[in-house]
Formats: structure tokens, C-alpha cells, sequence
């Protein structure tokens, strides 16, 4: 059994992509698995660690609004990457090829739906939010299934061929993490405080670590409070902590990224973050209370319409970003922090939207569809 998934350019495609392949690899230990995916995108530092998984790269390029001279260096990148990717799957010969979403799986998609005409090859596509990107939307129509995570979904897949509700995939360490004394050290917080995890996908967030910049003399006041602020790739995490180091700051931790992020989550009483859908899966898994400031610069506004779906049954708290900007973060976080109730409420909510077959529902799908492609 060959599989080839392609996706890439963000953790919310790359990270389901993973909970994929391994919960794959630990019941088909002798399947085949590779990945198609970007030179520069967050795929292309993560898994090359995965020895069991052949990694391929392609020269891919997302468009951009308003950037019409990218735009034709990225249509340039595509006709090269349709190329590489052809030679990608007369190489490794797939039964099955499935889309994560993102640029990067455009070129494996569009080849694989076309050569599926002629020879035993199946295509599917995930959709991880509640908006589909532009990949996806184009190739709903050619491909053999969309999997979605929210019936939400399916008013923007009326033409597709079988549409099924799947859930977003997420590791299955998110599940079981629990806080324990040696989390607590690990990351240089405290037991007897409670703990404040701050993050922006994949990328980081430039609003979320400015707001904590901006309230670092008010933080250093909260006492019963700590932070932990994981800064991405948008802040120098030496220069944010000298910042806070010399205002006196000292219950704000600064990571700019952590491998085991269920084990942070383990530690939160409260977590502020973009909504990106595999951050909100996670959140949903862990039932955390959830802060949410969806990026106003997501395309098709799809960060806010996943926030509206938790919001709508009260399983987050949701603010746009700049009425966000506008408050003292450490204010903000003290008034929710001291409501246990509603915390407690929030979180019930959550882990009750968490879909917990969304890996094996997936898998059945692959499953299903390469026995069609043998046949």
C-alpha cells in the first residue's frame, strides 16, 4: 500500500498531516508513506525527522492579494512544481494521494484527479476549516471524496463528488496530556500559580507578543499569574526577554517554539490564541478555555468563521483583534482567571466538540479508497 499526501506552508496542514501518517504507520507498519511539500514552508524542518516517511520537495508559492508580481513568480513556481510533482508520482506510483490544504498540495491533487482517469489512483482532500482555501475549493470538484471537520463545511462543496464529515486530525498526545510536577520544571513555571499560555500558530503572532509587551509592567504585578508565551517565528525570543527581564518581569516565560505543545497545554488554565482549526482542535481535545483573536489577515476571513463555531456553543471566549489591542492584557486576563465558573464551563464545552475518531475516520477513507484503486 502506497500513500502520498501533500500539503504544507503552515502548521494547520502540516500537523494533521502527521497525526495521519503515524497513527497510519503504527497500524500498517509495512505501508509506504511520502510527503509532498514546500522548500520553505514549516514541512520542510519537520519531517525529515520521520525516517520512516519519504519527504519530496517542490518549488511552490502561495499567491497573494494585492501582489501581482508575486502572483506571476508563484504561477512561474507552479508550472515547475506540476513538473517535479509528476516525476514525484511516476516514481513512487501511489494508490492513494490526499490533500492537507495549502498551495503546496495543488500540483499532487490536480495531477493525481487527472491520472486517476486513466490508471488505479484515488484522490482525497481534507479541509481542516470551516471557509475551504483556495486549493481546495478548486480541486473539490475533481477529486473522488472531500473530508471535511465541521458539517458547516458542506454549503461550500455542493458540487463535489461525496463530501464526509471527518473531524481535524491532531497527534494523539493531546488526548492524555495531563500537568505534572515535572512539566512544571520543564518549563520553568510554577504549580501554586495559575498559568496563562499565549500563542500564534505556527508562524507566532506579532499583536499577541506585543499585547504582552505592552502590559509587561501590569503583568509583573499579577503574582497569582504566569505566562507562558510562545513567540513563533515573528519575535527575537532574546530580545523579549531582556524587554521583560529589564522591566522586572519575571512570570512570563518565553519559548519561540515548542516541539510537545500538548504538554504546554497540559499546564493551562487558560489559553489565548489565533483560531487556526488544528489549534482549535487541539484546544477542543484538551478542553481548555480558549481566548480566542482569529487573524484578521486569514484569507476569506476563516479564522473568525472557525471561532464563531466554539463561540456559538459557548466553548470559547472570542474578541476581534482590535478591540483586543485596545485593553491591558493583564486586566483581560485577570477578570476571566478569577471567574472559575465560567472557565470550567468553557472547557466542558470545548472537550465536548472535540471529535476524537477525526484520525480513524480518515483512515477508513484511505483504506476504502485504495482497496477501490487495487480493484
Amino acid at each position: 500500500m502506497r500513500i502520498l499526501i501533500a500539503g504544507g506552508g503552515s502548521g494547520g496542514h502540516v500537523y494533521p498531516a502527521i497525526a495521519v501518517m503515524e497513527e497510519f504507520l503504527r497500524r500498517e507498519p509495512d505501508a509506504k508513506l511520502a510527503y509532498v511539500g514546500t522548500r520553505r514552508g514549516i514541512e520542510a524542518r519537520i519531517l525529515p525527522a520521520y525516517l520512516p516517511i519519504r519527504f519530496f520537495q517542490i518549488h511552490a508559492r502561495g499567491l497573494a492579494r494585492r501582489r501581482p508580481l508575486q502572483n506571476l513568480i508563484a504561477l512561474g513556481c507552479l508550472a515547475f512544481a506540476l513538473v517535479e510533482t509528476f516525476l514525484v508520482l511516476m516514481r513512487f506510483r501511489p494508490h492513494v494521494v490526499i490533500g492537507m490544504g495549502g498551495y503546496a498540495s495543488f500540483p499532487a491533487l490536480l495531477l493525481g484527479a487527472l491520472m486517476g482517469r486513466a490508471f488505479p489512483l484515488r484522490t482525497l482532500i481534507h479541509e481542516q476549516n470551516v471557509a475551504p482555501g483556495l486549493a481546495n475549493r478548486l480541486l473539490a470538484t475533481l477529486v473522488d471524496k472531500v473530508l471535511i471537520s465541521y458539517p458547516q463545511s458542506k454549503r461550500y462543496f455542493k458540487r463535489a463528488r461525496r463530501v464526509i464529515v471527518t473531524g481535524n486530525p491532531i497527534r494523539e498526545e493531546f488526548y492524555h496530556a495531563k500537568r505534572s510536577e515535572s512539566l512544571y520544571r520543564k518549563f520553568d513555571l510554577e504549580p501554586r500559580r495559575r498559568t496563562v499560555l499565549i500563542f500564534g500558530g505556527s508562524h507566532g503572532s506579532k499583536v499577541l507578543t506585543g499585547a504582552v509587551l505592552r502590559a509587561k509592567a501590569a503583568i509583573a504585578k499579577s503574582e497569582a499569574i504566569q505566562f507562558l508565551l510562545i513567540t513563533g517565528n515573528t519575535g527575537n525570543e532574546h530580545a523579549i526577554k531582556n524587554e521583560l527581564l529589564q522591566a522586572g518581569v519575571t512570570n512570563v516565560v518565553v519559548r519561540s517554539y515548542i516541539d510537545r505543545m500538548d504538554e504546554a497545554f497540559a499546564l493551562a488554565d487558560l489559553i489565548v490564541s489565533r483560531a487556526g482549526a488544528s489549534s482549535l482542535a487541539e484546544i477542543n481535545a484538551c478542553g481548555k478555555a480558549a481566548l480566542l483573536i482569529p487573524w484578521e489577515g486569514a484569507a476569506n476571513g476563516h479564522q473568525w468563521k472557525n471561532a464563531r463555531i466554539l463561540e456559538e456553543e459557548e466553548a470559547c471566549l472570542l474578541m476581534k483583534e482590535k478591540d483586543f489591542e485596545k485593553h491591558s492584557l493583564a486586566i483581560l486576563i485577570q477578570e476571566i482567571v478569577k471567574d472559575e465558573e465560567r472557565l470550567s464551563r468553557i472547557g466542558k464545552n470545548s472537550m465536548r466538540l472535540a471529535r476524537r475518531q477525526a484520525t480513524a475516520s480518515i483512515l477508513g477513507e484511505i483504506n476504502t479508497s485504495t482497496r477501490e484503486a487495487r480493484v
